[in-house]
């Protein structure tokens, strides 16, 4: 799917960017921005429901969501399916755009940082591992959106407690005809790198996914023999029309030595249609 960003930097420069977004890239970071924590049994779950469910709204070859009439026309489940399309195509700008390594739910880098979850706030708080930023995530069916509109959302980005160095306004609009995403990035502060509450963070995401690998008795598995020594995969069970899916760790996630490690995606440069390596060193692959 092609995506069309309009990009505005924090010295007022527009920039006009297409991405090429495959299946697995959408899916993987529709499930796991934010992903919360003390809900780890529930990750793969979430994310082979995601898996599943949004697959019937992808159509091959073309550049758009698609969704049958019942659901067009039912304003509350689309807007639902809308708003989380949204958040996940900020997850993926969010990375591709501004470098961030991690993203996680606002809500709990607010608990980590010792403030009680209440007010204003946006959706995700993203970590460089040099800054930190926040992102106020939409998706919207309509075809354009104003610059009063993206003023609200850019001042709803601002909200919250928690420093940071920045903060954007990720609207992505008419989602079913030809997905759009305005990415402005209001004027940041200086701020001081919260170096400890971040490694927390990724300490807590990590372990999620490990947790579930886990609980659910997921064993790493020998058939992915074109894949690097540098990943560990396993197979997701659950019934895939074109193939197995793996979720694949980076070794270093495995070995618990994730702070060692710089570069998560070392050891596979490419993507195809069929394998996903994200920046985080989590991946996906259908075998």
């Amino acid at each position: 799917m092609k995506l069309k960003v309009q990009h505005l930097d924090d010295k007022g420069n527009f920039t006009d960017l297409e991405f090429d977004l495959s299946y697995l890239q959408f899916t993987k970071h529709l499930a796991f921005a934010g992903m919360g924590v003390n809900r780890s049994l529930y990750n793969l779950f979430r994310f082979s429901g995601f898996m599943l469910e949004f697959v019937q709204y992808w159509r091959y070859g073309a550049d758009y969501f698609s969704v049958p009439d019942v659901i067009f026309h039912d304003p509350t489940e689309l807007g639902q399916i809308s708003n989380r399309i949204g958040k996940g195509l900020a997850d993926f700008l969010a990375k591709k755009i501004y470098g961030a390594k991690y993203t996680h739910n606002y809500e709990d880098a607010m608990v980590q940082h010792g403030h009680p979850i209440k007010g204003k706030r946006p959706d995700l708080y993203c970590d460089t591992r040099t800054k930190q930023f926040a992102v106020e995530a939409k998706g919207y069916k309509v075809s354009s959106v104003s610059a009063n509109k993206m003023l609200d959302h850019k001042s709803q980005s601002r909200q919250g407690p928690i420093p940071v160095h920045f903060s954007v306004a990720s609207v992505a609009y008419n989602l079913y005809e030809s997905p759009t995403v305005k990415f402005h990035d209001p004027v940041g502060d200086d701020i001081e790198y919260s170096e400890d509450i971040n490694r927390k963070l990724i300490a807590i995401y990590y372990r999620s996914i490990l947790d579930s690998v886990e609980q659910l008795g997921l064993q790493p598995s020998n058939q992915v023999e074109d894949f690097p020594q540098s990943f560990v995969a396993y197979r997701i069970p659950f019934l895939f029309p074109t193939g197995s899916l793996y979720l694949l760790l980076h070794k270093s996630i495995v070995e618990g030595i994730w702070e060692e490690i710089n570069d998560l995606r070392s050891g596979y440069d490419a993507d195809d249609f069929l394998t996903y390596i994200d920046v985080d060193g989590v991946g996906l692959c259908i075998r």
